[in-house]
């Protein structure tokens, strides 16, 4: 077995691009190698990656694929054939892709099919067709061109190496011939060295300065931290990771800033030094900030980095330093006053004319998850001042700061009571809130809802919906904010639809898609669903989410993260139960088709008149269990909801073997549809079953 290596070479990749590039490069080498069959029993893959490269390493290739026979399926044998026999376009143009005759097809009992010939051949040369498919399928969220090149990437591709046990395997990108060489470090050692195996790239690699394992850069960035500062460097999860994939051979050098700038909050100091600098602050025993930083560096020697990175700290807190004493001679009813000078969006007014609509989304939003008296005051001030910072001069030079800053100056103050205080801070990023029991959690999270519900309604209302990978006013992240948020409230959530068109009613302004605001935040729910819990099967989120033609009500469902959760958790519990999705989707079509064609319903009042035992008993059993549905969807409880519509499976079946639905006396037909549309919108309350698919079907 054989052993593949793959490594693009460029230059600086984003630290934010590298791990999720590596992983596609993999996924994207082996499903070539799946397609192409070259995979041996027992292989095995492996990646690696810095800034500069992307390695992966397959084990378990075969060296050559004889040539075989495989079956290919064509297009089903009614489309295959006309009436008379004769063969179809459809079955012609298939036997042309093929270059086999008409004749020669098997005829199935549902398709037709041809037995083919592939060819084999060295996997050498299967390798240099597929490679190049691989590394020009990856996707960046940003990419470019460079030179005369046509292709798109994060940026330019400097080398390639790839080889297949040792021998190079021949290809071209762009301009750039793969070979068997790699480089080292760019300052250290960037001369090429050659390498057959991964084993012998990473000891060139290594021995140049360069680790190529991001876990053990890992170690290095913690470890070294942790050696060189004299009390407990600031170590979160993001920055390290920053670190990581921002160098090829991290060192750890400690450095200070002057001791007067320990005057500027503590925010101020910390993101200072880790957004804007990627430096680890350090504190003392007791917690509190320190003078000192850690720095991780990917080259040059310590004392002179030391030295810059001193001097780019000092000079950054001098900035902050100024405007935070320029901003102290004001209060923040003055900074609030200020924005009316600041521009929302064009059409949408000003940041002032905002701050009194989050103001009063906010006091609604509190009215609708249980506030009481107290809480309600809270939310409306933090609506009212949420947005007040954005016109001080430390959060014009700190951008990051917003909502920090107006959480420090309201404290320094005394203006506000401490939870509206911690809402200011915390209310755009829910990650700051990670436990809501307490009344600043909860203000948080509804001054977070107020906010993103009036940017989705205002820019939706100007109909400027996200287009493809465009998004270019963030509303997606505005709608997955507020998925998050409902399914992290501690109590009741009757979802978004009534808080959308309070937020709606907040403009009075005209807005010309002020009607098809509601759908459009569904879309962009949908979307976000699919995100947010993309290991759930893509048949599932459809029938939670998705409208039904007898479900006008689609959207307002959609538009309630906690009953989409629920019904998802449902529709996997009934999918195990094959026979009963089987039995839902009967009524669910029936009724359906029905109402598509314009047949005439019964109201529910013509039930009553069916004198069939089973249609009585299915409309007796209805009507429990969609008293028990409706009390476990208050619930959130999966398990009481499917087992309520499980019972309608045995009374639905009799039903249906007992009745003529479409009978010929128009009232008796009227009142069996009104029982069949009745049974469907009970079963709906899961979401539509009928879309649920099973292997095979």
């Amino acid at each position: 077995m054989a052993e593949l290596l793959l490594e693009v070479g460029c230059e600086e990749l984003p630290a934010t691009f590298v791990r999720k590039a590596t992983t596609d490069l993999r996924q994207q080498v082996l499903v070539r190698l799946k397609d192409s069959n070259l995979l041996e029993t027992g292989w095995a893959a492996t990646e690696l990656s810095t800034p500069r490269r992307l390695i992966v390493q397959v084990t378990g290739l075969k060296t050559r694929l004889e040539d075989r026979e495989e079956e290919v399926r064509g297009p089903g044998v009614k489309a295959a054939f006309d009436a008379a026999g004769n063969p179809t376009g459809a079955l012609i143009g298939f036997c042309k892709k093929f270059g086999v005759d008409a004749a020669s097809v098997q005829k199935g009992e549902q398709y037709v099919s041809i037995t083919h010939r592939v060819p084999g051949g060295d996997a050498s040369h299967i390798l240099a067709a597929v490679l190049p498919e691989a590394i020009r399928a990856l996707a960046f969220e940003k990419s470019m061109r460079w030179g005369a090149s046509r292709m798109r990437f994060a940026r330019p591709i400097r080398w390639i190496l790839a080889t297949l046990d040792g021998a190079t395997i021949p290809f071209e990108i762009e301009g750039v011939d793969a070979g068997n060489e790699s480089h080292g470090h760019r300052f250290y050692d960037p001369g090429a060295f050659a390498a057959s195996g991964l084993t012998e790239l990473v000891d060139g690699l290594r021995k140049r300065k360069v680790e190529p394992d991001a876990s053990i850069r890992r170690a290095l960035v913690v470890d070294g931290a942790k050696g060189v500062a004299d009390g407990v460097p600031d170590l979160p999860e993001a920055l390290v990771d920053e670190n990581v994939y921002l160098t090829e051979w991290p060192v750890a050098i400690a450095g200070h800033f002057r001791d007067s700038f320990k005057d500027l909050p503590a925010p101020v100091l910390v993101t200072a030094m880790a957004k804007h600098e990627k430096m680890f602050p350090v504190r003392d025993a007791e917690g509190r900030l320190t003078n000192q930083f850690v720095f991780i560096r990917n080259s040059g020697e310590d004392d002179t980095v030391r030295a810059g990175a001193e001097w780019v700290l000092n000079a950054r807190f001098n900035d902050a330093k100024f405007f935070f004493e320029q901003d102290c001679r004001h209060d923040l009813d003055y900074f609030l006053s200020k924005t009316s000078t600041i521009v929302f969006q064009e059409k949408l007014g000003s940041v002032r004319e905002r701050a009194d609509r989050l103001a009063e989304l906010a006091t609604l939003v509190a009215r609708a998850t249980g506030a009481d008296k107290g809480e309600i005051e809270f939310a409306r001030q933090a609506g009212l001042y949420c947005k007040a910072d954005l016109s001080t001069g430390l959060v014009s030079e700190l951008a990051s700061l917003q909502g920090v800053v107006g959480s420090e100056y309201a404290r320094r103050e005394g203006l506000l009571p401490d939870p509206v205080c911690m809402a200011l801070g915390n209310h755009y990023d829910l990650g700051k809130t990670p436990d809501i029991g307490c009344a600043g959690a909860r203000t948080t999270v509804r001054t977070l809802i107020a906010d993103q519900l009036d940017k989705l309604v205002g820019y939706l209302g100007l109909g400027l919906k996200p287009s493809g990978t465009r998004d270019p006013y963030g509303l997606r992240r505005s709608a997955t904010l507020l998925i998050e948020a409902a399914w992290r409230w501690p109590g009741p959530f009757a979802g978004y639809t009534d808080l959308i068109g309070e937020a709606a009613a907040q403009y009075e302004i005209d807005m010309p898609e002020r009607a098809g605001i509601a759908p459009a935040v569904a879309e962009i729910f949908r979307s976000r669903y699919e995100a947010l819990m993309g290991s759930e099967r893509k048949d599932v989120l459809e029938a939670a989410t998705l409208p039904n033609r007898l479900d006008p009500g689609a959207d307002r469902a959609t538009l309630d993260p906690r009953l989409v959760r629920l019904r998802v958790e449902a529709l996997q519990m009934l999918r195990a139960d094959e026979a009963f999705v089987q039995t839902a989707t009967r009524p669910l079509n029936i009724a359906g088709a029905a109402q598509h064609k314009g047949v005439a319903f019964g109201g529910l009042e013509t039930i009553h008149s069916l004198t069939s035992p089973t249609a009585q008993a299915l409309a007796q059993v209805t009507s429990e269990a969609h008293t028990k549905v409706l009390s476990a969807i208050e619930a959130e409880d999966a398990g009481v909801l499917v087992t309520a519509l499980m019972t309608l499976q045995s009374p639905i079946n009799h039903f249906f073997e007992a009745t003529m639905i479409m009978a010929e006396d128009p009232q008796v037909r009227a009142a069996n549809l009104a029982l069949v549309r009745r049974v469907s919108e009970v079963l709906l309350q899961a979401g539509d079953i009928s879309r649920l698919v099973f292997d095979g079907a």
